[in-house]
């Protein structure tokens, strides 16, 4: 078995906790798991693609809330005397 880091472990359970929709009391069973997946070295590669895929989206997320919000034009006044001047053409 590889020498493992606590926290590539610790962060290894936490995608592992997240993935499975935070479930409560799950912490132990995710630990283990995120050891077995590290252990490997094709889970470890996978792992890593998810986290950077997680961290972009969130980011992504919160970049469009804040430009779709900004894109949101308020709508043109009309001044009253051009409203009247198009009321008193139609009524010629």
């Amino acid at each position: 078995m590889k020498n493992l880091n606590e926290k590539a472990i610790r962060e290894a359970a936490y995608y592992i906790w997240k993935n499975n929709g935070c479930p409560a009391g799950t912490s132990q069973q995710d630990w283990n798991l995120a050891i077995q997946q590290l252990s490997s070295n094709k889970s470890s590669s996978l792992l890593n693609n998810a986290s950077s895929l997680l961290k972009t989206t969130s980011s992504a997320k919160k970049s469009s809330s804040k430009t779709s919000a900004s894109k949101i034009a308020a709508p043109k006044k009309t001044s009253a005397k051009t409203a009247a001047k198009t009321t008193a053409k139609k009524s010629k």
